[in-house]
Formats: C-alpha cells, structure tokens, sequence
C-alpha cells in the first residue's frame, strides 16, 4: 500500500515540476484550451440554432435519425461538448494558477502580516499589563517590608529601651545594695554617726 502511495506522490511531483519548469509553455496550451472551448461552446449553440454555415460541422443533422426534412438543426456531438468543458476548466485553471495565485499569495501574506502585527500588539499590550500588575504587586511588596521593618526597628527600640531601663534598675539597686552594705560596718553591725 506505501509502495502505490509514494510512486503517487512522485507522480504528482513530477508534473507540478514539469508545470513549473515550462511555464510559457503550458500557458499558451491553457489558451488554446480555452479558446477550444470558446469554440466548442459557439458549435453546439449553432448546431442547436440550425445554423449550419460555420464549419467545421460537426453535429449530426436530425433528419438521419428523425423522418424531419424540415428540421434544420443539428444533434451536437458528445466529444466536442465534453472536450470542450474539460479543455475550458483546465485551461481557466492554468491561467488562473499562473496569473492569479501571485497576487492571491500576496494578499494572503498581507494578510497574515496583518494578523501577525495585530497579535503582537495584543501580546505587547498583555505583556504591559502583565508588567504593570507586577511592578505594582512589587511597589506594595516594598511598602509591606519597609513597614515591617520599621515595626521591626520600634520593637527593638522598645526592647533596648526595656533592657536600658532593667540596667538602671539593676545599677541602682546595686548601688543601694552598696550603700546599705557601706553603712554597716566590719562586724556586720551598723555604724552609729
């Protein structure tokens, strides 16, 4: 099944390749195509309308399948219509492929330009906003630390004014201690003035 696949492929390979390379070609071919057409569509009509003067003829007159002598049209012949279909279609195809599709393609990367440029300037402005969001949760990060600091620092403050205060009571109470243990004497005994 892979075998009938890839030789497929490189089927089609081959004959985009051929279009490519011979592009002059393959156009005036897709204009004779059309122009068969043109005229395939021109003999079918005439046959219909009993207009019998443009050669070639190529339909059939009624009379050799109908006892009409008096019919003057012409039953139009399957070849020239389908050939004429199938030459019209790839011959509009063709010249639209080679024509047309550039300037499809380039309106086709204009646009996605366009699609681009106006994602990026969705993602430019979500990406501000994503900034802003964090520049303010980091202003107010700063504003929450600055204040914890400074309750930080009061406390200390506090506790270092406690500790200066536990000191002046120690240093007084131990400078009572040395007064009291100054008024009594040697013996343990107060001395009398």
């Amino acid at each position: 099944m892979t075998d009938d696949n890839k030789s497929t492929s490189s089927d089609q390979r081959a004959l985009i390749k051929f279009l490519l390379e011979n592009r002059a070609m393959v156009n005036w071919v897709s204009i004779l195509m059309i122009v068969y057409a043109v005229w395939a569509t021109i003999e079918v009509l005439t046959n219909a309308s009993g207009a019998t003067w443009w050669p070639p003829e190529t339909g059939t007159p009624v009379s050799d399948y109908f006892e009409s002598d008096t019919s003057s049209q012409n039953i139009n012949n399957g070849w020239v219509i389908g050939l004429g279909a199938v030459f019209g279609t790839l011959g509009v195809m063709v010249q639209y492929f080679y024509r047309a599709a550039p300037y499809v393609d380039a309106s086709m990367q204009a646009t996605a330009a366009l699609i681009i440029s106006a994602v990026k300037e969705e993602e430019i402005q979500e990406s501000a906003e994503r900034l802003a969001v964090e520049m303010v949760a980091e202003a107010e990060e700063a504003e929450a630390a600055a204040e914890a600091e400074a309750k930080a620092e009061a406390e200390a403050e506090a506790a270092a004014k406690a500790e200066a205060d536990t000191l002046e009571q120690a240093d007084s109470s131990a400078a009572e201690t040395v007064a009291s243990d100054e008024e009594l004497g040697e013996d343990g005994q107060r001395k009398k003035f």
